[in-house]
């Protein structure tokens, strides 16, 4: 399996690294950095900070996706895959919907998302 390397840089101290579950596991899972838990309402989006920074590679890109025990409580990356590029400079930030008729708590320092990394293709276009 390929691996690249990825820079990160926490903006503040409670910062979890991105980390895979199991050996196999395609994505990394992304955790939110709050002090306090919030509450996602029915049908509400919010972007949420997970106190970090990525430098990627260029040539590669990070997908932001939901992660599978999220969306069993209805709760999902609103831009699912959202694009991270090797040109994105500052905190990342995941954008979570809440797609039940419930209030849904999200908890400091919880899983929310998972991030994927590939590499990138560009397209040349050729009119016809």
């Amino acid at each position: 399996m390929e691996k690249i390397e990825v820079l990160f840089s926490k903006y503040v101290d409670w910062a979890k690294i991105p980390d895979y579950d199991t050996k196999g596991a395609a994505g990394c899972d992304i955790s939110v950095a709050l002090q306090d838990e919030i509450v996602l309402y029915p049908h509400e989006v919010k972007s949420l900070p997970t106190g970090f920074a990525l430098k990627i590679p260029d040539g590669y890109e990070a997908q932001i996706r939901s992660r599978a025990g999220m969306a069993r409580k209805g709760i999902v990356v609103a831009n699912a895959p959202g694009t991270v590029d090797a040109e994105h400079v500052g905190e990342l930030s995941v954008l979570l919907l809440n797609v039940t008729d419930k209030p849904v708590k999200i908890l400091p320092g919880q899983k929310v998302a998972q991030m994927v990394f590939s590499p990138v293709v560009k397209a040349q276009f050729k009119e016809e």
